[in-house]
């Protein structure tokens, strides 16, 4: 793989101001794309692509709630704005910590958890897909990334309405690579594991002895970092990947869940 896989490339990661998002956005500068990044706090959103920036990329950032379908809309046509076309979009804004009490089982679930779970993991990449295809298709070609979950692949009783969104956005995954494909637009999945995030330093800072707890049930022997996802996300966003479509990699050191 060249040092800069995506040089020339423009692209949207979403829910880019920290952790996983972060991590792929700062993958796609050192590969050499321009980046929009789009978030909510856009003071960490700032400093993300202040970062991306120092790679010697155009790295500008956007204000974007992923509940807010306008402004989903708004942050993948401003990329063709600033850019002149739109390569890659990563559909990473989504998860369950931010919904409260988004970590639930079937009888704890309620009307609000589960329309909330479902318009942050399904409904938002849903229509940010829908809005770059339209752009894509008339350049004849670009890439679609979706951010899923082992859990897509390996559903838990105990998370029943995120998992089954997780599965809801993987399916389309496949759906949209068979429909794009003629127009030359690519689609996958990621499937990151468990990844260094202030949501784990928090679960290790209360109980020092669930790190090694978490390590242990990692057949490769460590808590993933964002820049493994990252890595992950510019290959399939690269050349290189030309002939992968509706694929999902699981991005977990060999841990199922």
């Amino acid at each position: 793989m060249t040092d800069r896989p995506l040089q020339g490339k423009a692209a949207l990661v979403t829910g880019a101001s920290r952790g996983i998002g972060k991590g792929i956005a700062l993958s796609f500068a050192e590969a050499g794309a321009d980046l929009l990044l789009s978030a909510r706090s856009m003071d960490d959103l700032q400093r993300t692509a202040d970062e991306c920036a120092a790679f010697g990329v155009r790295a500008e950032a956007i204000h974007m709630d992923a509940y807010d379908l306008d402004q989903v809309n708004a942050a993948v046509d401003a990329v063709t704005e600033r850019f002149g076309k739109i390569d890659v979009l990563v559909n990473n804004a989504g998860g369950s910590r931010n919904v409260d009490g988004g970590w639930v089982g079937f009888m704890e679930s309620t009307p609000t958890i589960l329309r909330e779970l479902f318009e942050l993991n399904v409904y938002s990449p849903y229509f940010a897909a829908q809005r770059a295809a339209k752009a894509m298709i008339e350049q004849g070609h670009g890439c679609i990334v979706n951010i899923s979950s082992p859990l897509a692949e390996y559903p838990s009783a105990r998370i029943q309405p995120y998992s089954v969104a997780k599965i809801a956005i993987q399916e389309f995954t496949k759906l949209w690579a068979e429909e794009l494909g003629r127009h030359g637009i690519r689609v996958n999945a990621i499937a990151p594991g468990p990844i260094q995030s202030a949501q784990i330093d928090k679960v290790i800072a209360a109980n020092p002895a669930r790190e090694q707890a978490m390590i242990d049930e990692v057949p490769l022997g460590r808590i993933g970092q964002p820049a493994d996802v990252g890595a992950a996300a510019v290959f399939l966003a690269s050349d290189h990947a030309e002939w992968i479509s509706g694929a999902a990699i699981l991005v977990a050191g060999g841990k199922r869940w």
